[in-house]
């Protein structure tokens, strides 16, 4: 399953751009491009909401701002994290760029080119480690 940060709980919904903030994820079968909504029930917390993604059977992520803690969290659950980019667009749309294939799969090694929190400070502000 797909896991894409929304801002609304219906399907004509957008994407949004902070990972640990987003109220709703879609959950997307990248076999039949169904989606169902969820309520992220980390909301706030941007490590929690990456447990909750494991647990609720993501595979991979998409994000247009995220910071270390949740990245680090989803790799270490087998999670591929992609950057969707900076710009929301509609989960049609996400859903169709997320099946191209042509994302950026981020990864430990290119990390530092593609994380960013998207906080007023530029740094991450969830209270993790990093380890």
């Amino acid at each position: 399953m797909i896991a894409i940060p929304v801002e609304t709980d219906t399907q004509d919904t957008m994407s949004t751009k902070l990972f640990g903030n987003a109220k709703f994820f879609a959950l997307v079968d990248p076999l039949t491009k169904k989606s169902t909504i969820i309520s992220n029930e980390g909301c706030g917390n941007g490590i929690k909401t990456a447990s909750f993604l494991a647990d609720s059977g993501a595979t991979s992520a998409l994000y247009g701002f995220l910071g270390d803690g949740p990245f680090h969290v989803m790799v270490r659950e087998g999670i591929s994290v992609y950057w969707l980019g900076k710009e929301t667009m509609s989960l049609d749309r996400a859903i169709d760029v997320a099946l191209s294939e042509s994302l950026i799969r981020v990864t430990p090694e290119n990390a530092s080119d593609y994380l960013d929190p998207g906080t007023n400070a530029g740094a991450c502000e969830c209270g993790c480690t990093h380890d």
